[in-house]
């Protein structure tokens, strides 16, 4: 899709779920969301509107019939790179399970990713099982840091907003479901959001935003978000600008064959 175009995406964690599967396509149909992230799929369809990583642990969809077709560029563990029209679309998923060291070379793997698709437009959405104060954890850790610094060498723009969390358990709630994009994308983001009370039938919650044609004009109210804090200096920024040279499962349900692209 043209980037001088209106383009809404959406992204959460399924949790190898079918009824959230479905649910999200149901979701994505009802809400007329362009492109969805969905990490920990219950199964990646061979069809031409989805693209999964190696071991289909992450997963681009887009909705049938609208915009440009899905072109897979590259895939890793964890992650998958995708173009569709002018934007690359990058996936991630990492195993909460797995070491700090183990993430900071999938970071660097994924770095690598947005480097060969650099200047162009990039969003990269998933589920990064890090916690930061700058994306509204109450504290930060080795994975937090790791990817403050990721996002700062990636030249990244950081849109998560607000403190609201996008994983919610019976024993507490977490914000790891992360967004980043390019600053040609990213100064043109609004509405990013949890959709809080929305069934999912997953613990995760929907992630949802839009990015503007760059003929509309941004909002006159600049959005309140989660300050962003440079990783070398300390210095405490906000708005979507780069940091300094671097942002219980239910039952399927049926639904239209399309939204699978069934042959």
């Amino acid at each position: 899709m043209d980037c001088n175009r209106h383009a809404s995406f959406l992204q959460t964690n399924l949790n190898h779920c079918a009824g959230a599967q479905d649910l999200l396509l149901q979701s994505l149909a009802q809400w007329q969301v362009h492109v969805a992230v969905a990490c920990e799929p219950y199964f990646v369809p061979p069809h031409s509107n989805w693209a999964g990583d190696l071991d289909s642990s992450v997963a681009v969809v887009v909705r049938m019939g609208v915009g440009p077709p899905l072109v897979v560029i590259e895939k890793g563990a964890g992650y998958v790179v995708v173009s569709w029209g002018e934007y690359t679309i990058i996936g991630v998923y990492f195993s909460p399970n797995r070491s700090l060291a183990e993430f900071e070379i999938f970071l660097d793997s994924v770095r690598a990713a947005v480097s060969r698709r650099s200047p162009g437009p990039i969003v990269v959405l998933g589920d990064f099982n890090a916690k930061s104060r700058a994306w509204g954890c109450p504290v930060t850790d080795g994975r937090g840091e790791a990817v403050q610094v990721w996002g700062l060498l990636s030249g990244l723009s950081l849109l998560n907003m607000g403190t609201a969390h996008t994983c919610v358990r019976h024993n507490g709630g977490s914000v790891v479901d992360l967004s980043f994009a390019s600053p040609v994308v990213a100064r043109r983001v609004v509405g990013w959001r949890v959709e809080e009370g929305v069934e999912t039938l997953s613990d995760h919650l929907y992630v949802r935003f839009e990015r503007l044609p760059s003929y509309e004009d941004q909002p006159t109210e600049p959005e309140e978000r989660t300050p962003d804090v440079g990783h070398a200096t300390g210095e405490l920024r906000t708005g979507r600008e780069p940091m300094p040279n671097w942002r219980n499962c239910g039952s399927s349900m049926e639904l239209p064959s399309e939204l699978y692209n069934w042959p």
